[in-house]
């Protein structure tokens, strides 16, 4: 195949040409393999990377969608308490917010409880987004899933949760 260029290129496995392919696997990982964290990581950017594209036509970021999902489920939740629930700093939980206020997906309004406060709600197109973006996580998660056995896929989910706390 030649690109637009005139110049050959071969063909391309998974986004990587088959020649990158076949020298990745040449290169010595010099202990690597033997490493959790090197497996994790690997394990993480398969993970990130279908989530993309997954995720592309409703131009969701996992975080995002992390978001829209808590205030779906915690209608009222201030900024603070999510960016706690997903180990944000506030100033990331902060643009995204208002990434996605920007997008029509949610707003803000201040607490009649406490002025200080500000509670984020669902919109209506927040919430269609919502719905649809479920059947796309279901999807994303059966990709996962399938490469273990229902006790593989638990036991995993066990390690990662010991891990995580």
């Amino acid at each position: 195949m030649l690109n637009r260029d005139g110049v050959e290129q071969r063909p391309r496995l998974n986004g990587i040409r088959r020649s990158e392919k076949n020298s990745q696997s040449l290169i010595a990982r010099s202990g690597l393999s033997e490493m959790f964290g090197f497996h994790l990581r690997m394990a993480y950017v398969a993970i990130s990377r279908h989530f993309a594209s997954a995720m592309a036509p409703l131009d969701l970021t996992q975080k995002q969608l992390g978001v829209l999902w808590l205030i779906g489920a915690n209608g009222g939740v201030s900024q603070v308490a999510l960016a706690s629930a997903l180990s944000m700093d506030r100033a990331s939980m902060m643009a995204i917010v208002d990434r996605l206020e920007g997008r029509g997906l949610l707003v803000r309004e201040r607490s009649k409880q406490d002025g200080r406060r500000q509670e984020l709600y669902l919109t209506p197109k927040g919430r269609k987004l919502h719905a649809q973006s479920k059947a796309v996580i279901e999807e994303h998660e059966r990709w996962i899933v399938q490469r273990f056995s229902d006790s593989e896929a638990s036991a995993l989910r066990d390690a990662l949760d010991r891990i995580r706390e």
